[in-house]
């Protein structure tokens, strides 16, 4: 199961948003006041299994209490003066299966409003028939509080599962604690795991404690449903109100990297909430990461809410370094904020920065190395890290003698060629090879540097015809002197200033459309 896309047409501060969601983990953040439990109720309210065809598989009951059918009085609050019938609209898009449109009209002709498809309000209609879990707030009343809370003997936990709970505890906050035994509680109020151990009994588990055991219950009743309904369970959906709340830093991460992996294994999108910077900046980087590669690109989105006047603007493009400061009220840029290069290889990232260096630009050049094909791939698809404004994508000046490679190029913003139509490698050695002997670039690498010396075990016939060759050359010049590539690209520059004029002003270009968008200075 995976919503692929949902627009907000009105729904309180949401109007005309549209946006996608992560396949497998999406974080929502904000400000106070931003309705991020709101677009929780909507994400999850067109769930349920009220009527899937199959009784035994409807009537299953989650291990952490409750029911499949995320209740409506868990996610909304609704408010008889500013909540009217008619004015809640939202359309939601599920991989391989139709859009359904939801509005709000009135209960039984009173002010009480519910949800249900547009144009069918018969009961149940619309809805999609996937499990989901709603973890609210209401999770979090302490242990110790709760007098009602006892040992609950009718919630049995096999032996494989007690061992995964035990591991998944001390991995995730990161404790060195013996657990001897692992309980099952339950009350009016809640329904949560919790441990034993050899200093301390289970109502003396802290409020992060009976967060997690609330959590991996609510994993394990999708691994349930999986195991036993293989043929019927196609994944679900669990959503989560403050994920971080009473987490640590440490175990906020620990969390989220295991969310990710049982999502993946159990073909469950996970929703939550959060304020924190930690899991923000977490996710981020874990967003880059994953989106340089296809077979896990758009596996984790985070949704950025800010209210502007009376309205909630929804974005996924905002910068880490920007929602920090929007969450701190702070207007300081971080020092280290620069735009990022990709590029194909050593040779290309190593070519580009001599090129450009005159013309100066705040970058910041990824090492990763990634096949030209793979950058125009994922930079016409716009995968975010590649996609402008998020970066600048730099390509050897060969991706000219493919017509398909360049009709894909053509409506980029952020994509800047290497001059010429070969590769920096090959450009250089061609230069190099057709430079005269008596030319002082030689002497100035080194007074015994020569044209024989620099073609002594690769000749400019095998650099043009063997791409693996050319790159060992590259790399036995600049083990001469670490003044060479220096050296030499002033001298192309020297002789080719019509050609590097050109560069520069493409490069200008491309730089400060992408600095403008992201408010960094231009060029």
């Amino acid at each position: 199961m995976n919503i692929e896309e949902v627009s907000i047409k009105q729904f309180r501060g949401f109007h005309d948003q549209k946006f996608t969601l992560g396949e497998h983990i999406t974080l929502i953040a904000g400000r106070n006041g931003t309705q991020k439990t709101t677009l929780l109720g909507i994400l999850s309210q067109p769930f349920s299994l009220r009527i899937h065809p199959d009784e035994s598989f409807r009537n299953e009951s989650p291990l952490c209490g409750g029911n499949y059918i995320s209740g409506f009085s868990e996610k909304f609050r609704l408010s008889p003066n500013y909540d009217k019938p008619g004015e809640h609209e939202w359309t939601m898009k599920i991989r391989g299966e139709e859009s359904i449109t939801f509005e709000s009209i009135s209960r039984s002709g009173s002010n009480i409003i519910r949800f249900y498809k547009k144009g069918d309000h018969k009961a149940g209609s619309g809805y999609y028939q996937y499990p989901v879990i709603y973890l609210s707030l209401k999770r979090l009343l302490p242990i110790g509080e709760d007098k009602d809370l006892k040992e609950n003997n009718d919630v049995t936990l096999t032996k494989k599962e007690i061992e995964e709970y035990k591991k998944l505890h001390k991995k995730i906050l990161l404790s060195t604690d013996v657990i001897q035994t692992a309980e099952h509680l339950a009350s009016r109020n809640k329904d949560t795991m919790a441990v034993n151990t050899d200093y301390y009994d289970w109502s003396q588990n802290s409020a992060g404690q009976d967060n997690l055991g609330k959590i991996i219950l609510a994993l394990f009743s999708f691994q349930r449903l999986k195991d036993n309904y293989p043929q019927l369970y196609k994944g679900g959906l669990l959503v989560i109100d403050e994920l971080d709340a009473t987490m640590y830093p440490g175990s906020q991460e620990k969390l989220l990297e295991v969310l990710r992996k049982y999502a993946s294994k159990l073909n469950i999108q996970i929703i939550f909430t959060t304020h924190s910077k930690i899991l923000l900046k977490k996710a981020y980087e874990m967003r880059a990461k994953m989106n340089k590669r296809p077979e896990t690109e758009g596996q984790i989105q985070i949704l950025f809410l800010q209210k502007k006047d009376q309205d909630v603007q929804i974005s996924d493009n905002v910068t880490y370094n920007d929602m920090k400061n929007i969450l701190d009220v702070n207007v300081t840029k971080e020092e280290d904020e620069k735009i990022i290069v990709y590029t194909e290889d050593e040779e290309t990232r190593l070519f580009f920065n001599a090129l450009r260096h005159r013309a100066g630009g705040h970058l910041k050049l990824d090492k990763t190395t990634c096949p030209c094909t793979v950058l125009i791939d994922l930079s016409k698809r716009k995968s975010l890290p590649f996609h402008f404004p998020n970066s600048i994508v730099v390509l050897d000046g060969d991706v000219r003698n493919d017509e398909k490679n360049i009709e894909k190029l053509q409506n980029s913003q952020n994509v800047i060629l290497l001059p010429s139509n070969q590769s920096p490698e090959r450009l250089l050695a061609e230069f190099l090879s057709d430079l005269s002997a008596y030319d002082d670039f030689w002497k100035k690498v080194n007074r015994t540097y020569d044209k024989e010396f620099c073609f002594k075990n690769f000749t400019i016939e095998e650099i043009n015809k063997d791409r693996l060759k050319a790159k060992n050359w590259f790399k036995e010049q600049r083990k001469i002197s670490t003044k060479w590539l220096t050296l030499a690209v002033k001298k192309w520059i020297d002789l080719n200033q019509e050609e590097y004029t050109s560069f520069i002003d493409s490069y200008k270009q491309v730089y400060n459309k992408v600095a403008k968008k992201r408010d960094i200075e231009t060029i």
